[in-house]
């Protein structure tokens, strides 16, 4: 036995160790590197520009020229590197993915009616009252270039009340297609309603040297209303004094800042007239007012009334340019600029916005319940 036992023992016990095996870390490629780097950098700057858009905007040159430039470009970067994450480094398209997600939604103004479709607006919750009112706006822009195909667009709504911004010569259209209804044509602005409408007054203001509001009283048969078609200013002229070198050279940008300020001016004394003339009656304000949702002008003066395609739209509801753009094209338009607003009188139960590129804007169409 102990013969055994030596004989083991002289056994080297490299014979019974296992075979060591080293594990060297996996170092990511070249691409996967990068693609991580640029997919959290797209993120930050998506971030950035959701900064600029909602919390600067018209407060600053460079941010108001961003709200009104294109948004679908952003989705290139976003959509080109979630590509890339797939095919070199999978952990990035979570990252990718939220990228997109951003620039879909806030930046590019995704509207989803979740309150109606969860039944918790005073819309959905509310019984009916039978007053309800279609109404539809359009900045007609002269009536040009083809006219017949927005009123044709607008005789399938079906509305109670039309409102043209921009309509400052006769259209033989208008008298054929309003026969019968109730009209009030003054300077640019044109109503026509099913029921009685009467001018009340124009809003002219020192700014622009403009009209930039005309309000009219509808004789419902269960009530008034105040109704109120708007045309503030655009923004284009003073985005127009600004090219590629301006973030450099500032070229243009004084000229751009002093734009905004009269701007802002504007929109301060269209929100007074407004509330100084409605009364108590309830209100609708409809038109092109030349500011989308974001804008800070947008959020400073008209927060309190109810926006209908935020309430009730769906989709993106841009409205213009319909027009060629530069390079951009013809019948693409990118920006919500004409809106039915609302006071709390009223439930908003649809908004949608036209197809037709008869103008330079779509027409956008609400239907409206009085509570």
């Amino acid at each position: 036995m102990s013969y055994i036992l030596n004989e083991f023992e002289e056994i080297p016990a490299s014979v019974y160790a296992m075979p060591s095996t080293t594990v060297s870390p996996v170092t990511p490629s070249f691409a996967a590197r990068w693609v991580s780097r640029l997919s959290w950098m797209n993120l930050g700057l998506m971030m950035a520009i959701s900064w600029l858009l909602f919390a600067i905007s018209e407060n600053w040159w460079f941010s108001s020229a961003m709200t009104y430039a294109p948004r679908i470009p952003y989705l290139v970067p976003a959509i080109v590197l979630l590509l890339a994450s797939c095919l070199w480094h999978r952990s990035s398209i979570i990252i990718n993915l939220i990228s997109v997600a951003v620039v879909a939604v806030p930046i590019m103004g995704l509207a989803l009616p979740v309150g109606q479709w969860m039944g918790s607006t005073p819309a959905a919750a509310s019984p009916s009252t039978g007053t309800v009112l279609r109404v539809v706006s359009c900045n007609v822009q002269d009536f040009r270039p083809d006219f017949d195909a927005v009123i044709t667009e607008i005789g399938k709504f079906n509305p109670d009340v039309v409102a043209f911004q921009d309509a400052r010569s006769q259209s033989k259209l208008l008298s054929k297609f309003f026969t019968k209804w109730h009209t009030v044509h003054e300077g640019e602005y044109f109503v026509a309603s099913r029921y009685p409408v009467t001018l009340v007054k124009l809003g002219h203001f020192d700014s622009f040297d403009r009209d930039a509001i005309m309000q009219c009283e509808l004789e419902l048969p269960t009530t008034r209303v105040s109704f109120f078609n708007v045309h503030q200013m655009t923004p284009r002229h003073g985005l127009r004094e600004l090219d590629l070198s301006s973030p450099i050279t500032q070229r243009g940008s004084t000229r751009l800042t002093h734009y905004l300020e009269l701007r802002a001016e504007e929109a301060g004394a269209v929100r007074a007239f407004v509330e100084e003339n409605r009364g108590t009656l309830p209100t609708i304000l409809v038109g092109d007012f030349n500011m989308p949702c974001e804008s800070s002008l947008y959020q400073r003066h008209w927060f309190g009334y109810q926006n209908a395609f935020n309430v009730a739209g769906t989709g993106y509801g841009y409205s213009f340019p319909c027009t060629r753009q530069y390079c951009w094209p013809a019948g693409l338009p990118w920006m919500r600029l004409d809106h039915i607003l609302a006071d709390d009188a009223w439930n908003v139960r649809s908004c949608k916005v036209g197809q037709s590129n008869g103008s330079d804007h779509r027409p956008i169409t609400a239907t409206i319940e009085l509570r």
